[in-house]
């Protein structure tokens, strides 16, 4: 079973490419004009993932992460999700290179120091073995040269490939070389005028206009080693792949072609291009790509705020190739999968039944089950709205009553409860409004609680709401949805008759009564 997870089919590739070499080098990339966020962290997940098949399938075998950032970017536009102050702060940055810019938090050295913390802080938050390289320290260190020398020995081979895909009126002036000013400090401002391999170096003068500003107009001749000039970021990739030597690297759909031409650079230079997998993007809620640069999308932080770290990585794991939406009403639903996940793995007879997934997103499982209440996220959740409650002991003690207090699953309990009020309290109510009914609701709420006013177990509440829906011509979706908006004011729960049981039987009365009052 486990071999047929997409982790283990990519592992098995990537063995059969190396063959018996040294080791197994794995990269993936970071762009820092922005924060990280969950399109980042999955792929540093995605791989590492691919990298543990990869030594279940031959231990021992050496691998290695690398987690490139691009740091020496220039800045193109200013990320939406900043203060207005910090926006007026790099507005004047606009095309020179990240590691170049003030950070305008005031709390690292540059820019890109503080992004490129925030990337390494969310990967040792979960525990990722990678190791951290950055663009600035390869380029300034000399670590590229070799690379960069090999570029500019086949620069009329670059160039002849990379032209036919630019528009016509970019073709005269494009180059793979993106200079850094000598004297304003931008890199988008200046073209290279003269190619001198015999020197290690090209010249070029700052004469283009970017986000405003004119180029101060100075040309001068410069080395291409050392961090004095970077190469444009299709050329960067096969960079690196030709310096590293990396073996796998995953990347988005929406940069195949960008790929395909790494790839070929890559090959112009004497090496070899390492394996791929395309995944596809994660949507926001209006179905556009979530991107970095400004500052959209759900946040790993935010996202830990509110649910496990297993429920994210579950999240990431499953359907790799397909595009998915990625919006807040996800979280709840990853957080039950998963626990549905755990309940199924403690239930297997034997070890080859349990859940395969759970080997990669929620590693290192104790003897006993962790959570062994029975209780959803989303019951939670319903309950949290339902008792109007911040106190995650009052609702541990609805929880107990229903189904008696677990010992070895407290600790579990109480920060799930904690999770759910955080998510109702912060992500639910702010959206939520006065639920109102018209008179066929009304009528099967009223009928409903006046069935709760007799003790009845979860099975009859559940069949009885089926019925009562039915006896009075109200679709049985729109009444449960009513029964939901009436009790915690939600238009969806979990199964009614369980969920009324751990409230209480007089509390989900109580509600719909005021319900069907409010409504007259």
């Amino acid at each position: 079973m486990a071999q047929r997870l997409w982790p283990y089919e990519q592992a098995e590739k990537a063995l059969a490419r190396s063959g018996e070499g040294p080791r197994l080098l794995f990269e993936t990339g970071y762009g820092p004009s922005g924060l990280p966020h969950i399109g980042t962290f999955c792929e540093v997940a995605r791989t590492s993932w691919i990298r543990r098949a990869v030594e279940e399938l031959r231990p021992g075998h050496p691998t290695e992460l690398y987690a490139f950032s691009d740091d020496m970017d220039g800045l193109r536009k200013v990320p939406l999700n900043l203060s207005d102050e910090q926006r007026a702060l790099l507005e004047p940055e606009l095309g020179k290179p990240l590691c170049d810019i003030p950070d305008p938090s005031g709390c690292c050295e540059s820019y890109a120091d503080h992004n490129n913390g925030e990337l390494r802080k969310m990967l040792d938050r979960y525990s990722f073995d990678y190791t951290f390289k950055s663009s600035r320290e390869q380029y300034r260190s000399g670590a590229f040269n070799d690379g960069l020398r090999a570029i500019l020995q086949h620069v009329d081979a670059v160039r002849e490939l990379i032209l036919p895909t630019l528009s016509q009126e970019k073709r005269a002036d494009w180059s793979p070389f993106l200079p850094i000013c000598e004297s304003c400090g931008r890199v988008y401002s200046t073209l290279v005028t003269a190619y001198l391999p015999e020197k290690d170096a090209i010249r070029y003068s700052c004469q283009k206009e970017f986000g405003g500003v004119d180029g101060c107009g100075v040309e001068v001749e410069t080395p291409v080693l050392d961090g004095k000039v970077k190469v444009g970021w299709k050329v960067d990739w096969a960079l690196r792949w030709f310096v590293f030597g990396v073996d796998y690297e995953m990347y988005g759909k929406d940069l195949i072609e960008s790929a395909e031409l790494s790839r070929k650079i890559t090959r112009i230079l004497g090496g070899k291009p390492p394996l791929h997998f395309v995944y596809e993007m994660f949507l926001d809620e209006h179905g556009s790509k979530i991107s970095k640069s400004v500052g959209k999308g759900i946040t790993v932080d935010r996202w830990l705020r509110y649910a496990s770290q297993e429920s994210l990585a579950l999240f990431l794991f499953r359907k790799p190739r397909k595009a998915r939406r990625l919006s807040w009403e996800v979280i709840p639903r990853l957080v039950d999968e998963h626990l549905g996940l755990l309940d199924a793995w403690y239930a297997a007879e034997s070890p080859e039944k349990r859940p395969a997934e759970l080997r990669f997103v929620d590693p290192g499982l104790p003897a006993e089950h962790p959570y062994p209440h029975g209780v959803s996220f989303a019951m939670l959740l319903n309950l949290v709205a339902t008792i109007g409650t911040d106190d995650a002991q009052l609702v541990m003690r609805y929880v107990h009553e229903y189904r008696g207090a677990q010992p070895g699953g407290e600790t579990f309990l109480r920060k799930t409860v904690e999770r759910a009020i955080l998510y109702h309290r912060e992500v639910l109510l702010p959206e939520a409004t006065v639920p109102s009914f018209d008179d066929d609701e009304r009528t099967v709420l009223a009928a409903i609680a006046a069935f709760l006013a007799e003790p009845h177990d979860e099975d009859e509440i559940q069949t009885t709401a089926f019925q009562t829906a039915r006896d009075h011509g109200l679709e049985p979706k729109r009444a449960f949805r009513a029964l939901y908006r009436a009790l915690s004011g939600q238009d969806h729960g979990p199964r009614f008759g369980p969920f009324v049981k751990l409230v209480g039987q007089e509390a989900a009365r109580s509600a719909l009564q005021r319900a069907v009052g409010a409504s007259d």
